[in-house]
């Protein structure tokens, strides 16, 4: 899962390398219209990880009439939002970005990009339940396989359209675009014909046969996931509106180095997730008293991670002046003004994401929403608006970003250790069942 986490996060990562050598303006653009885009996309991804948790727990309880309707109300509540979404933004894109930025030349260039990239959001929706599915069953070399097509024709395609080679147009930031188009339609594709062998084999029941009861019961179920995902991804989104009102050179060093921020909380992230698969299969077993021992050991794990991830980060700023060298000197600058901030994050942010994994995993995503809400939403955005409003140096609006896993980091760790002192208390009712859904990793 680890792999298939970064090499999602890695199709950003290559538009971003590739538009980098277009100037500041272009990569102001993908800034704006990759944040805008990644909020729907994660918000797909919420919706498809709480179709994984129940969908997980339909697998421990060996229904397989179950998982195939988990799954299918799982398709309908993703592509229902994805189509919402691209009606709002195809109609409301352009005086959003516009109140996002100040330059029109980066405006004129964030609109196309995100016009473009309306169509991969049907394709992406229907690819995340299918992961949904293939991970709930233990089966991630699939969705693996699947973005291993992807990355190859994503940078070939995105290289010939931005830069107009083989007689193609010379389209700059709307051709990575179009690349990215491409690249989803495959992989859909691909993860389109490993379910159908799914059903044919007889390994998953029930799929397309919907019911509004059935979607009810799902939507109880995804909707706290969901709205804790929204709080931070309508945090990050504003974030990245406010950085947007810094010089060019500052937002540009901000939207280079995001990225790679979160590729790194990507391995800790894909662990717990993974980790979560195993709760959610103890709790549809009624196994309770694994969960505890089983959450420290993942937990030791996770933290170890988090301290080579600061080591990684440190290098990474070391070779950052070479692996940019294109961009202006001020834009350099101030690269290295936020290095320290970004390089202690994961001592913070891995506790927090083990922790909201686990805990919404438990069935406790309200705590998390609620925590979220008050660290992020009520205290660090309206202090990070106030610091560029007075004109604080960039390290401290930038370091926004660790003050909000300060914030979080206690209590997330007394809500867990309270969970985990609950089913300390609880004793197995029932043996566990087999899992079904055909053999680990096939």
């Amino acid at each position: 899962m680890a792999a298939n986490a970064v090499l999602l996060r890695s199709v950003g990562i290559v538009d971003l390398l590739l538009v980098a050598s277009l100037g500041e303006i272009s990569v102001a653009a993908f800034g704006i219209a990759g944040a805008i885009m990644a909020f729907i996309i994660g918000i797909q991804g919420a919706i498809a990880n709480g179709t994984q948790l129940v969908v997980s727990r339909a697998v421990g309880a060996g229904d397989k009439l179950n998982v195939g309707a988990e799954t299918t109300s799982g398709w309908v509540a993703n592509l229902g939002f994805s189509l919402l979404a691209i009606v709002a933004l195809y109609f409301g894109i352009e005086p959003l970005i516009h109140l996002i930025s100040h330059n029109d030349h980066v405006a004129v260039e964030a609109v196309s990009y995100v016009k473009i990239s309306l169509i991969l959001l049907a394709f992406s929706s229907a690819s995340h339940v299918f992961v949904s599915y293939f991970n709930a069953c233990k089966k991630t070399k699939i969705p693996f396989y699947g973005f291993i097509l992807e990355i190859p024709v994503n940078v070939i395609c995105s290289v010939v359209l931005i830069y107009g080679l083989w007689g193609m147009p010379k389209l700059g930031l709307a051709g990575a675009a179009w690349g990215s188009v491409i690249a989803i339609v495959i992989r859909f594709t691909y993860l389109a014909y490993r379910m159908k062998q799914e059903q044919r084999i007889g390994r998953v029941a029930g799929l397309g046969k919907f019911s509004r009861r059935s979607l009810k019961i799902h939507l109880d179920e995804v909707i706290p996931i969901v709205a804790n995902f929204v709080v931070l991804l309508t945090g990050q989104l504003v974030l990245q509106a406010l950085f947007a009102q810094l010089s060019v050179s500052s937002y540009a060093a901000i939207t280079l180095i995001l990225p790679w921020i979160q590729i790194g909380s990507l391995f800790v992230n894909s662990w717990a997730q993974s980790s979560t698969i195993i709760v959610s299969q103890s709790l549809g077993q009624k196994n309770y008293a694994v969960i505890p021992d089983f959450v420290l050991e993942s937990k030791l794990v996770a933290t170890a991670m988090s301290l080579l991830m600061v080591l990684g980060f440190y290098l990474f700023s070391l070779s950052l002046p070479y692996l940019y060298g294109n961009l202006s000197a001020e834009t350099i600058a101030a690269l290295a003004m936020i290095a320290p901030c970004y390089i202690f994050i994961p001592i913070f942010r891995t506790n927090n994401m083990f922790c909201g994994n686990m805990i919404r995993a438990m069935g406790e995503s309200y705590l998390i929403v609620r925590i979220n809400i008050i660290t992020l939403l009520c205290i660090s955005i309206p202090l990070c608006a106030l610091l560029i409003y007075l004109g604080a140096p960039l390290f401290m609006v930038f370091g926004i970003i660790i003050f909000d896993e300060m914030l979080k980091f206690y209590f997330f760790q007394r809500t867990l250790t309270n969970k985990l002192n609950k089913y300390r208390a609880m004793n197995a009712n029932s043996d566990p069942v087999s899992l079904g859904c055909g053999q680990p990793g096939s």
